[in-house]
């Protein structure tokens, strides 16, 4: 759900009503057929009551701030009947566990983005693909990084492109955007789960509240960076701002089928989701071989190739 209006969100009936004020329309929200709220403007007002059961309904909300970059993430907190244990499990997590784990995220980021350049026949697939097949223990040679820096050099067509999360041109934007979006999906399949967003398996900065939602979301990058190329060769070229239209596209990869997990193609909201408790299930076994990962339906997007 993306709320661009003014408008006023109050609780009824166990619904939420959304007053906008510009029309004196009122529309009614039936929270079971939603698991995300964009609060894309800074103009509403919100009870209470309202923010209470987002929460209790396990949806998750991403507010926009005043220069209209994310800024901040309802998710919903836990009231999993086994939450002592998975915090526990969470703390005692073994290092080489960890690190097995880091490794496969790592690969797996590695050869999506591999396979998003082959999308678009860019050569330099190839090199990611040795990097896919070299990544050691701990990241020990820094492949995440050289992956990096090849991926990006020659992603964009655009001359002096370089990736910047604290940049303002529009592809930039449209990435950091992107990122948000399934940054606060993963937060609340993580919150979901029962699982401690702040316990990390790689990512430890003291400051972090959501280190496991940044370890987890790794793997879904790559699809974020497919739809914004799409978006911007096709659409949005000329634009040096980040306008409503563009964001409700770029909001829309959620509910896109076009995620290959466990032998079935899901949405990725619903793969985010798999994939968590898929995690959640390997770290109570400790079994980290049987751990899956997704990977892209290019068939999804093979009208859409530039």
């Amino acid at each position: 759900m993306h709320l661009t209006r003014p408008c006023k969100i109050k609780v009824v009936s166990e619904n939420l009503l959304v007053h906008f004020y510009d029309d004196d329309q009122k529309v009614k929200v039936t929270l079971g057929d939603i698991d995300f709220i964009l609060f894309d403007n800074t103009h509403f007002s919100i009870t209470g009551t309202s923010l209470e059961l987002l929460a209790k309904k396990n949806i998750a909300a991403l507010f926009i701030d005043e220069e209209f970059h994310p800024c901040a993430i309802l998710s919903p907190y836990h009231q999993h009947s086994t939450m002592r244990e998975i915090a526990d499990l969470q703390v005692s997590i073994p290092q080489d566990f960890r690190a097995i784990i880091w490794k496969k995220i790592v690969t797996c980021k590695i050869q999506n983005q591999a396979s998003v350049l082959e999308f678009f026949l860019n050569p330099t697939c190839k090199d990611l693909l040795k990097l896919a097949k070299k990544v050691q223990m701990y990241d020990q040679n820094q492949d995440e990084a050289q992956a990096a820096r090849l991926y990006w050099k020659s992603f964009f067509k655009q001359e002096g492109f370089r990736r910047d999360q604290k940049s303002e041109d529009i592809l930039n934007a449209m990435l950091n955007y992107s990122y948000a979006i399934l940054r606060a999906s993963v937060a609340r399949s993580v919150s979901a789960s029962g699982m401690l967003p702040v316990f990390g398996i790689w990512h430890k900065n003291r400051y972090n509240a959501f280190a496991l939602v940044d370890d987890l979301m790794e793997v879904f990058r790559p699809i974020c960076d497919l739809h914004v190329k799409l978006l911007y060769e096709t659409r949005y070229k000329k634009e040096n701002t980040l306008k409503l239209e563009i964001k409700r596209d770029l909001t829309s990869l959620l509910t896109m089928p076009c995620i290959k997990f466990q032998a079935g193609i899901s949405s990725v909201s619903q793969a985010v989701d798999s994939f968590i408790r898929e995690y959640k299930k390997i770290m109570m076994s400790g079994e980290v071989e049987a751990l899956t990962f997704p990977s892209i339906d290019f068939g999804f997007f093979k009208y859409e190739c530039i």
